[in-house]
């Protein structure tokens, strides 16, 4: 009676470590840090360390698995029944797969400053988004999944204008621009400038109507159209912002 008595208590002490370190891995993780990381990205994750005097936090399970995928922080501000919560983090797991992929940050207003996204999935963050008054004015992208900046997108009116590219990818941390794309308000490239000897200015300017020649169709087709007459030649990954 004895050993079977101690056998039981060993079975019930096995499954409480078992439960409580399930619990424990049930959580959102951060992603891998990359060479995107800026002095500025790294203040702005600062906002999401809960742990800070006057600040709290939430957690929501959206999809019921069992596993919170999003989170926010609060900075309070004030006391008694002045104190006033002001969102100043947001987390996600946009896939579910316990790893956050998207990291946005507020300012003292309550309003977005910035946005970070892993937009593959891979742990590491590619596109980073700044914002002004709410509204996205500036996209940064890793489109070749290296861990740098290798592309820039400006926004006006919630519509990409321009965009910035590094085609010579030489490993340097610093972005540096050889190629330069201009856009209607569509979001049609309608010019384009290339840098051929790396002092960051551009050397040939072109519009795509002379760059992209009319292909000849067959006789009872009209002939392709050129960019200004509406060929859909869009940014890549310059899509409007989602505020």
């Amino acid at each position: 009676m004895k050993l079977r008595h101690t056998t039981l208590t060993a079975l019930v002490l096995l499954g409480m470590a078992c439960g409580t370190q399930n619990q424990t891995q049930r959580r959102m993780v951060a992603r891998r840090v990359s060479r995107i990381d800026t002095p500025q990205s790294r203040e702005d994750r600062s906002r999401c360390d809960a742990s800070q005097p006057g600040r709290t936090m939430s957690e929501y399970d959206t999809n019921s698995d069992g596993i919170p995928d999003v989170r926010k922080v609060y900075q309070v501000t004030g006391e008694g029944v002045d104190a006033r919560p002001t969102l100043i983090c947001r987390e996600v797991d946009l896939d579910h797969d316990g790893t956050k992929d998207l990291f946005r940050f507020y300012n003292a207003e309550g309003r977005t400053v910035r946005e970070e996204e892993d937009r593959d999935f891979d742990g590491r963050i590619d596109v980073i988004s700044y914002f002004d008054r709410g509204e996205v004015v500036r996209r940064e992208m890793d489109t070749n999944r290296d861990g740098q900046v290798d592309m820039r997108v400006f926004y006006r009116d919630r519509r990409p204008y321009r965009a910035e590219r590094e085609l010579n990818n030489n490993n340097n941390p610093d972005f540096r621009a050889d190629y330069w794309e201009y856009y209607d308000a569509r979001g049609t490239i309608v010019r384009m400038g290339w840098d051929y000897n790396g002092d960051e200015r551009a050397d040939q300017w072109d519009r795509t109507d002379r760059v992209t020649p009319n292909v000849p169709t067959g006789p009872d087709e009209p002939e392709a159209e050129s960019a200004d007459g509406g060929a859909p030649a869009t940014a890549q990954d310059a899509s409007a912002p989602r505020g």
